[in-house]
């Protein structure tokens, strides 16, 4: 994602290895639509764009396709408006993709390992200290390990806070028709996802098995013992109960004493 502010040169660093040409196609998108359809941005490359014009298409020669190393050329793709590009290159059967945000807005995260994303909204594009706080702006925010967004518009001082988020967090902003803001953390925040997902009836029951197990490890060493018992009681009483049962005519002499 390149971020720029209005009046800026709008560039891309285009990284490229044994490839002769590339061609560049810019479309305008509506980044919370695409985002909140695609729930991520590995894939944008992949959109089905057939049939609906570009607002920039660049044709790039990179040289004679036998470079064997890794290069950089900085690619001016010519926008000026404000809003949110899909940047589509392709070179031979490889492709790439990325996103160009020209924007006055300016974002400032605060993430805390609980789970608490503080969002603050400035005017001020990429590289600018940023200037007055923007209320009734539109956020959205995300964690990885989240199945929905949480939505909100920023205060009368620019600021949205977000509890619950689970994972590495997503922040999408957008004021106005065309003014588009976007976050991406770098560290997992909230629970980890197999505890966020567990439900609370699962728990009670794992802990309960915890509770049975050590209770039979500490009774382990009474079973031999209880079984031996056991097995000495019933001998016993099988022997009485035969000579219960047998019939005996008088005492023989080795019985006598």
């Amino acid at each position: 994602v390149t971020t720029l502010a209005p009046g800026e040169p709008v560039e891309i660093e285009l990284g490229y290895r044994n490839i002769k040409e590339a061609e560049i196609q810019v479309y305008e998108v509506d980044l919370l639509k695409l985002y909140l359809r695609e729930k991520n941005l590995a894939d944008v490359a992949k959109i089905d764009l057939a049939g609906i014009d570009p607002a920039a298409q660049v044709r790039v020669p990179l040289g004679d396709g036998r470079d064997f190393a890794d290069k950089d050329k900085t690619v001016p793709l010519g926008l000026e408006r404000e809003g949110a590009y899909l940047v589509i290159c392709r070179g031979d059967d490889l492709f790439s993709s990325g996103l160009v945000l020209i924007t006055p807005l300016k974002l400032e995260i605060q993430e805390d390992a609980a789970g608490s994303v503080r969002v603050n909204v400035r005017e001020g594009g990429a590289g600018d200290a940023g200037g007055a706080f923007v209320p009734e702006v539109l956020v959205k925010v995300v964690g990885t390990a989240n199945d929905a967004f949480l939505s909100g518009h920023t205060d009368l001082r620019g600021l949205f806070e977000a509890d619950g988020i689970h994972g590495t967090a997503t922040v999408l902003a957008k004021a106005g028709e065309r003014q588009y803001a976007f976050y991406r953390g770098e560290r997992s925040i909230g629970s980890p996802p197999a505890e966020a997902e567990q439900a609370p009836q699962q728990q009670a029951q794992q802990m309960q098995q915890r509770r049975f197990s050590k209770q039979l490890q500490q009774s382990d060493y009474l079973l031999n013992i209880d079984a031996d018992n056991r097995a000495v009681q019933d001998a016993n009483w099988k022997a009485w109960d035969s000579l219960r049962r047998g019939k005996n005519d008088g005492v023989e002499a080795k019985q006598a004493y």
